[in-house]
C-alpha cells in the first residue's frame, strides 16, 4: 500500500460507554446508524459495536466486560465519551516515519498482519486525542455478512486475529488471553 494522500478516510470514532444498549438509543435509534460489526475482545475485557452513520463515518461503542479492564479504568478516570479516532492511510509504515520525524510519540505499533497494520499516537502527543492509524486490506464499511447486533449483545461473537468469529466457529487454537494474528486460508465468518 502506498500513495501520496496522507489519509484515505476517517473511519470511526471510538466512544467509551457503560452500556452499549443505552448508546444505541442515540446512535442507532435517533441518528439512524446501521450495525456493521462487533464482538467481545476477551483479552482486553471489552465489547464493541460499530455503527455506520450517513456519510460512511462509523461510531464504535466500547463497553467494559470486566471491572479490571483498561476500558473500565478509562471510564473511571474520564467518564463516558470520546476514547479514540481511527484513520486509514495508504501505508502505515510511511505514516510512522512522518509522525516520528515530526516528533509525535507512537505506541502499540503492530505490523504483523497484512490485513490490519496499526500504530497509535499517544494522547499527550496528539493534543489530547488517541489516534489509531491503520492500513488494511479488508472492507470495514460493509456490514458483516453473518454477525448480528443481537448476537454481539448476547456475547456470541469474539474479536480475534483482526476479525470477528461466532463462538461456534472459533479456531481450535483460539486463546482469549492472546492477541496473536490468526489468518486461516479461507475465512469462516468474514
Amino acid at each position: 500500500m502506498s500513495g501520496d494522500a496522507p489519509i484515505i478516510r476517517y473511519d470511526h470514532l471510538g466512544l467509551a460507554v457503560r452500556s452499549i444498549e443505552k448508546g444505541l438509543v442515540l446512535y442507532r435509534d435517533t441518528f439512524g446508524g446501521v450495525f456493521v460489526a462487533g464482538g467481545d475482545d476477551m483479552r482486553l475485557g471489552m465489547r464493541t459495536v460499530q455503527l455506520k452513520l450517513p456519510g460512511d463515518l462509523k461510531i464504535e461503542l466500547l463497553q467494559p466486560l470486566d471491572e479490571n479492564s483498561h476500558m473500565a479504568a478509562f471510564l473511571e478516570r474520564h467518564g463516558e465519551g470520546f476514547h479514540h479516532a481511527t484513520v486509514f492511510v495508504p501505508d502505515v509504515e510511511v505514516m510512522i516515519e512522518k509522525l516520528t520525524a515530526n516528533g509525535f510519540e507512537l505506541v502499540d505499533t503492530d505490523l504483523s498482519a497484512a490485513t490490519w497494520r496499526e500504530t497509535f499516537v499517544r494522547p499527550k502527543s496528539g493534543f489530547g486525542c488517541l489516534l489509531q492509524i491503520v492500513d488494511s486490506t479488508l472492507d470495514w464499511l460493509s456490514p458483516h455478512p453473518t454477525c448480528t447486533l443481537e448476537g454481539v449483545l448476547a456475547g456470541q461473537w469474539r474479536w480475534w486475529g483482526n476479525r470477528t468469529w461466532h463462538i461456534d466457529d472459533l479456531p481450535d487454537d483460539y486463546d482469549e488471553t492472546r492477541s496473536d494474528v490468526y489468518m486461516p486460508k479461507t475465512p469462516r465468518t468474514g
